[in-house]
Parts: C-alpha cells; sequence; structure tokens
C-alpha cells in the first residue's frame, strides 16, 4: 500500500520575513474600486491603515501615501472647481483625474512587486499632510 504523507504547513508572518505587498497594494487599487464602490478610495486606506498597519510598517506606509493622494485630489479639486467658470480649470480638472487613474496603478504594480527592505511609493508632486 502506498503511504500518502501530507506536507507541514508553511508558517508564514509577513512583518518579519517579507512585507505584505498584496496588502499594500490595495490600498493603491482602491482609487479604481472607487470608480464602482463610492469612497473606496478613503475607506480601505483608512481600514489598512488602522487595522494591519499597526503590524505590518509596509502595509502602514502605503496606506498613507494613498490617503495623502486622496487628500491632495479633494483640496485641488475644491479649489480647481471656480476655474472651471473661466475655462482654464477644466483641462486642469481633466489633468487631475488622469492623474488619479495613473499613478495609483503605478503604484500598485510597483508596491505588489515588494521584496524585504524596498521602500513604500511615493506619489510625486503631491504634498502630504499625514506623515
Amino acid at each position: 500500500m502506498a503511504k500518502i504523507s501530507v506536507p507541514k504547513e508553511q508558517k508564514s508572518s509577513p512583518s518579519n520575513e517579507e512585507p505584505n505587498a498584496s496588502l499594500a497594494s490595495l490600498a493603491h487599487w482602491s482609487f479604481l474600486i472607487a470608480w464602482v464602490v463610492p469612497f473606496a478610495n478613503l475607506i480601505i486606506p483608512l481600514v489598512l491603515f488602522n487595522t494591519k498597519g499597526n503590524e505590518d510598517a509596509f502595509v502602514k506606509d502605503n496606506a498613507k501615501e494613498a490617503l495623502n493622494l486622496f487628500i491632495f485630489a479633494v483640496i485641488l479639486t475644491f479649489l480647481l472647481v471656480p476655474f472651471c467658470f473661466v475655462i482654464i480649470g477644466i483641462p486642469l480638472l481633466m489633468l487631475l483625474g488622469l492623474y488619479v487613474l495613473i499613478f495609483p496603478i503605478i503604484a500598485a504594480v510597483q508596491t505588489m512587486g515588494a521584496k524585504q527592505g524596498d521602500a513604500p511609493y511615493r506619489y510625486p508632486i503631491i504634498f502630504r499632510l499625514i506623515s
């Protein structure tokens, strides 16, 4: 009779060995999820920041960066809406929309490939209120 052996379960602790790249990238993917689920780009990074962020610094830093992008986009939107009456606000809002569409995809892809010791993705040009 053949003997079947079951392999031992692998113990994985993402905080000690490798950063939890999939959860960290979820903070950036939330900007695309927000096209379907309203305010997902605010809720998902906040939840990650307050739950897994306490255990994994990589997740916390990426969630913080996603929250900074959200705050940047909201403030810039409020500043650019009055300029729509002068026509210049419309292309500037379109550029902001492209920025919020393209850069989270770049951030999520780079974060998914992160290894131990990699720095979290930092969005270019934005100001950071949460540090």
